[in-house]
Parts: C-alpha cells; structure tokens; sequence
C-alpha cells in the first residue's frame, strides 16, 4: 500500500512538472521572441516533451495559453491580497501597488498582448473569465486605494478608470516596444535590470505626482 501511493505521489509530481515546464516554455519563448505568436513544436521542443503533451494536459494551444495567463496573473492577486494587509498609509500602498505592476510588466511584457490574443473571437465564457476572475480584482484594487487616499486627504479627486488606464498604458509601454527602444533611441535590444529600475523609478514618480493633493 505505501509502494503504491509514493507510486501515485510521484508520477503526479511528474505530470505537475511537465504541466509546468510547458508553461515555462511558452512564457520563455514569447519573452524572446517578443511575440504571442509561437508554434506548438517550439514549445514542446523548449520543454522537451512531445507535442502532444500539450494537448493531453491542456486541450490545445488555446487552453494552455490560457492556463499560463491564468498563472501569470493569479500570483499578482495573490499579491494584492496581501499588500492589503500591510499597515501603510494610502500613499505608501498606491506607491507599492505601482512599483509591482511595473515590475510585472518587465516579468511578463507579452501580457498585453497575450490578453488580447486571448479574448479575439473568443467564447462569451472566456471572456467572462478573464475579465471577472483576471482584470476587474486589479481594476478593483487600485480603485480602493485611491478612495482611501481621497478620503485621508493624501489624493485628490482622480477618475480611477482613467487612473487605471495610465497605469496599465505606462507599465507596459516601455517593454512591448522593443523595436522603438533599439532602433530610434539606439540602445540595447530590451530593457535590462539597470533601465527598468531607472523606469519604474520616473514611472511611479510621474504617476504619484498626478495623483497626490
């Protein structure tokens, strides 16, 4: 019986491990490539696996794309929760808030793009899911840390969506525009460490300063 389920044990650690490295392989492969583009014998290959383990672990290469979205995003919620539960004041929060999404977009600079690939001609349920359980407990987040920080008197009166929308534009400006970051201010190919500090840095400051009384 014990032979038996360390048996069980660990051919579900391998399938979660293979489920993973897929996963992995496409997030590597669009940070390369700077596109959501990329074939599914690309990305068995990167994983090493055989590229029907796509379709056995995800259906397709719709449902893994979404599966890897769903990971990239869930963890930033998992992350809000948590920023919740800090003891900061509003300004302090928003500042941490605006640091992380920066700091998601260098990560996952395809996200945009892959959000949008994902909702074009998609399922009503899809959208669905990707609108109520990905962007709205973002959207939502950052609305109530700028209704705190009007009531604090630390804000003034901005619209959030709006707010929202400067954020999101921001962030991922810098790092899905790999073209105009090499060819006409002549630099290195992507943002590196060096440059993306420097950018969140005057991001988060230029944001902060439209944003406080």
């Amino acid at each position: 019986m014990g032979k038996r389920t360390a048996s069980s044990v660990a051919r579900s650690q391998g399938k979660a491990s293979i489920r993973d490295s897929l996963l992995e392989a496409a997030s590597a492969l669009m940070r390369e490539q700077d596109t959501v583009e990329i074939g599914i014998l690309d990305i068995a290959s990167r994983a090493e696996v055989n590229h029907g383990m796509i379709r056995y672990y995800f259906g397709s290469k719709e449902g893994m794309m979404l599966a890897l979205l769903d990971r990239d995003v869930q963890m930033r919620i998992r992350q809000l929760a948590a920023l919740f539960r800090l003891d900061v004041t509003p300004t302090e929060r928003m500042r941490i808030h605006l640091e992380g999404i920066l700091d998601t977009y260098y990560q996952i600079p395809y996200l945009n793009r892959l959000i949008h690939a994902m909702v074009r001609d998609a399922s009503p349920e899809r959208v669905h899911h990707i609108a109520e359980e990905l962007l709205k407990p973002i959207a939502r987040a950052q609305h109530r840390i700028i209704e705190a920080g009007i009531e604090s008197g630390e804000f003034r009166k901005v619209d959030p969506k709006l707010f929202y929308f400067n954020t999101i534009g921001s962030a991922d400006g810098l790092y899905a525009n790999r073209f105009t970051l090499s060819a006409v201010f002549g630099g290195i190919p992507a943002a590196d460490d060096a440059l993306h500090e420097r950018y969140k840095k005057q991001t988060v400051e230029t944001l902060m300063a439209g944003l406080l009384a």
